[in-house]
């Protein structure tokens, strides 16, 4: 057996254990703070950062109002604190490219989110990027710090050579295998982000493309294929529904006859 992948009970290091969960942990983590970037938030961010002069005062859309967008993120409610600055707000929101609508009498004002533009989504692209580089070098760190404990814990005789080796070859896979999946996890979601404007920029970009055309393919086969079957299914089930109909048929046939027989037999007597 494949002493890379052989685990045997009688070595006792919870040293790759411990660094593998913490790795796991390290990508599911990296997975969760990618779902806070989202293309149709760039310009709400913009617009919350939006600042005009009230009173002399440089003021931020956010002082002045309570901004939400509760059924839909491209569509952003504003309601005004001081119904006396409703109109100067307005002017100002249109005047920064943002379609918006005050009706009479009401302290909402109604702002329509432009789609993101190129740049903005550029810009959303090279954040995933920084993000995913950083948990990657987390990764690393995280196989620093315990390939250091290692080297101490031979140094005291707690382990050694031959678990030392076992821990650091199963640490080594797992940084490998991880850190690819950190950057598969990257690319689609600056592929999801960017669409048609998505290009490859950094040095493993198109190996990691080729792996996710891969993985998608694999996927839409095996959908194709469980489609497949289960229209065999449904076609045999209504094969067999047939047969059974038939059957049941020529046996209500089969009786009638019968019925007719005994009734020309009690006619005839």
């Amino acid at each position: 057996m494949d002493e890379v992948n052989y685990i045997s009970s009688n070595l006792d290091e919870g040293y790759s254990p411990e660094a593998i969960a913490n790795m796991d942990n390290a990508l599911e983590e990296f997975i969760v703070s990618l779902l806070e970037i989202k293309p149709e938030l760039a310009n709400i961010a913009v617009f919350r950062g939006l600042k005009l002069t009230i009173n002399g005062r440089p003021r931020r859309i956010g002082e002045l109002g309570n901004v939400e967008s509760p059924d839909d993120p491209m569509k952003i409610e504003l309601m005004i604190y001081n119904k006396e600055q409703i109109e100067q707000v307005l002017e100002f929101i249109k005047n920064n490219g943002f379609p918006a609508k005050n009706e009479p009498g009401s302290q909402f004002i109604h702002i329509r989110v432009p789609k993101p533009s190129r740049m903005q989504l550029e810009e959303l692209g090279d954040e995933v990027i920084r993000r995913t580089n950083s948990a990657c070098t987390r990764l690393m760190k995280i196989k620093t710090n315990t390939g250091l404990r290692i080297r101490a814990a031979m140094e005291k005789e707690y382990i050694d050579q031959r678990i030392s080796g076992v821990a650091i070859k199963k640490i080594d896979n797992a940084l490998e295998r991880i850190t690819k999946e950190m950057k598969i996890v990257g690319v689609m979601k600056r592929k999801t982000i960017l669409g048609s404007f998505f290009k490859t920029v950094e040095r493993d970009d198109a190996d990691i493309v080729k792996i996710i055309n891969k993985r998608l393919k694999l996927e839409k086969d095996k959908i194709a294929k469980e489609l497949e079957l289960r229209i065999k299914d449904e076609a045999s089930e209504g094969q067999d529904q047939k047969t059974d109909n038939v059957e049941t048929k020529n046996i209500k046939s089969n009786e009638e006859q019968k019925v007719e027989e005994l009734n020309n037999s009690l006619n005839s007597n």
